[in-house]
């Protein structure tokens, strides 16, 4: 009885958690069901002291575990981590900080490839228009991004370079 009132209880905010997580119904369904069944399996044995917390941090997790086994070729293992560690670096970083850091990482780069990559990231050029605008092949410009993104990449940390570059790919 407790445990179906519990379930009636949480089940719609958990689903549209986990449903956030993985954009995938069916996938946001089993996630449940695996929960719940675990939570049922571990009754006599488990001390919950905060039921809603333990609950959708388990949704989270196991959501997690999902995109790992079932949609690893779709999310890089680094996409995963940012998704892990972004609400810590969020809280630590300002914007003004990030541009800071952004600005003083692209400053170390030779200055044609930073104007290269400021047109790509900033200016939303493509990688022809930029190969027209500097009268040099698009495979260059190509080599260049992938250089100044390699370089801020070591400059600022996986992590924050994943958070700034990649969520918006």
């Amino acid at each position: 009885m407790a445990f179906r009132q519990i379930y009636h209880k949480y089940w719609r905010g958990l689903y549209v958690y986990s449903h956030n997580i993985l954009n995938d119904k069916w996938l946001a369904e089993d996630v449940l069901h695996e929960v719940f069944v675990q939570i049922w399996i571990r009754r006599e044995k488990s001390e919950i002291s905060n039921l809603k917390s333990y609950l959708f941090n388990a949704v989270r997790n196991r959501s997690l575990l999902t995109i790992r086994k079932e949609k690893f070729s779709a999310f890089d293992e680094n996409l995963i981590t940012k998704l892990e560690l972004a609400p810590d670096i969020e809280n630590q970083l300002n914007k003004n900080d990030t541009v800071l850091a952004i600005e003083h990482a692209a400053l170390k780069l030779p200055e044609r490839c930073r104007a290269i990559f400021y047109m790509n990231k900033f200016q939303q050029y493509s990688a022809e228009e930029i190969a027209n605008h500097f009268n040099i092949s698009q495979r260059t410009v190509e080599n260049q991004i992938s250089l100044a993104l390699k370089h801020l990449r070591s400059e600022l940390g996986t992590t924050l370079f994943l958070m700034l570059f990649c969520s918006s790919a």
